[in-house]
């Protein structure tokens, strides 16, 4: 396969599971307005879960299905705490992330029969995932066939968020996220809506950390470390250099800032930057991400200005 394709193919791999990730985060972060730092640990359970019911052998369609119930249990366990113990949102991700953590060790650590409760730190399986399923002919096009299963599992699930935010209860999360008090006001459930939107959220993120482990046929309690950055990352360089006029602008414009994402990393790698240092390099994106709205806001002031000078 030529060099070219090749690293394509590894932007593609690692970025289209990602979308998943980031789209988790933006329901919480954009639409229901909750700073939810949960999304690190139901990757964590997802991928956790997924490998772990493989490597006993679960058929991994099933696998990657629990892996998203797994994950939408963190959402949920994180709803808990801020809508029945009324414990602050920060705080609340804060501690289900935590736990998650423990909860990864126990849930590898039943791939052991003679000492179910022993804690593994990492596991990697060979068995067959759901991207090996689907593999025929020469082994020069088995990454080609994973990107296209990602793709359209990816495309499966933004069609169905895309609907669902578009019904009665789905505008009413997002006229939670606007205006708490106000939804309250017109009859909404807020408690419910916040609910459901982190369980969704974070069932998203599960699936997410279920593909990207599968890809990698590995999973360890530091698998998850640096993507909520990764996420939050995604969605500020998508709305930046893409826009967010509509809510399925917003939608395509979190996918393509997860790929460009993934692209400025693996282009930086491939020209000797060392790997030691991603989460060095994962700050500068974000920072320059940040920054890009007042660039702009810049360029239009001279801009106008360059105008007014002109007509005067």
């Amino acid at each position: 396969m030529p060099y070219i394709v090749s690293v394509i193919l590894n932007i593609l791999t690692s970025g289209v599971p990602c979308i998943l990730l980031a789209l988790g985060i933006f329901i919480t972060y954009r639409l229901l307005d909750f700073a939810d730092l949960t999304a690190e640990g139901s990757f964590l359970v997802g991928g956790c879960l997924a490998l772990s019911l493989i490597k006993l052998g679960v058929n991994p369609y099933l696998s990657t299905l629990v892996a998203l119930i797994g994950g939408g249990l963190c959402g949920y366990l994180t709803s808990v705490f801020y809508t029945k113990l009324k414990i602050p949102k920060l705080l609340c991700g804060i501690i289900t992330m935590t736990l998650a953590t423990s909860l990864a060790l126990i849930i590898m650590g039943f791939t052991r029969a003679d000492e179910p409760f022993t804690n593994l730190v990492s596991l990697g399986i060979k068995d067959q995932t759901i991207y090996s399923v689907f593999y025929f002919g020469e082994k020069m096009y088995q990454p080609l066939i994973k990107t296209v299963i990602m793709v359209v599992i990816v495309f499966i699930v933004m069609v169905a968020i895309y609907y669902f935010f578009g019904t009665e209860y789905g505008m009413a999360i997002r006229a939670t996220g606007l205006n708490e008090r106000m939804g309250k006001a017109q009859g909404i459930n807020t408690k419910r809506a916040n609910i459901t939107a982190l369980v969704i959220s974070n069932a998203l993120i599960g699936l997410a950390g279920a593909m990207y482990c599968q890809d990698l046929r590995s999973v360890d309690v530091k698998t998850s470390t640096g993507f909520l950055v990764v996420g939050l990352a995604s969605i500020l360089i998508g709305e930046a250099i893409f826009g967010k006029r509509s809510f399925k602008n917003k939608l395509i414009s979190i996918s393509l800032g997860s790929i460009l994402y993934f692209t400025i990393i693996t282009v930086s790698i491939e020209l000797g930057f060392p790997s030691e240092l991603k989460n060095m390099l994962y700050a500068i994106l974000i920072a320059l991400a940040l920054s890009i709205p007042l660039v702009q806001s810049a360029i239009n002031t001279y801009k106008k200005k360059r105008k007014v000078e002109h007509y005067a």
